[in-house]
């Protein structure tokens, strides 16, 4: 979970003015790298022999870190355009093990501006011990 959300909060502050979705996408698929790589769910070596278009983490990282939301829930006609201000955007990382029957996905909606991302559900508890006072109160 922990994983996951560093991948979250690390992919909001990266939705920048400019930025392409390709650039985002392997952003996130870079840091899911590290992170699966400190869990052990792949190796140095598996990021070693890592392709373009076969990134190590797609074992268990296997969608888009997020799309625009708009007049549809998945809007299209994006990936050639950069982030530009007022776009909403999904974060949507994730970690699946199949094997073991379990994944953890973290989803959120953000609008790009020049100022920087707005997190439009920071006030939704993310960690865990605020999720779990929530769930006591």
């Amino acid at each position: 979970y922990d994983a996951v959300l560093r991948v979250l909060r690390q992919s909001i502050a990266g939705a920048v003015v400019g930025k392409m979705h390709r650039d985002w996408q392997k952003e996130s698929q870079n840091m899911m790298n590290e992170e699966m790589l400190s869990l052990g769910l792949i190796t140095q070596q598996d990021i070693d022999r890592e392709t373009e278009d076969e990134m190590a983490c797609r074992k268990y990282y296997m969608h888009g870190l997020g799309h625009p939301l708009g007049l549809d829930v998945h809007d299209v006609g994006f990936a050639n355009e950069p982030f530009a201000p007022g776009w909403v955007l999904t974060v949507e990382p994730g970690i699946y093990i199949p094997e073991e029957g379990f994944g953890v996905r973290l989803e959120n909606d953000i609008v790009v501006t020049e100022q920087g991302p707005v997190d439009l559900m920071a006030h939704i508890p993310l960690e865990a011990d605020e999720i779990e006072a929530a769930m006591n109160s």
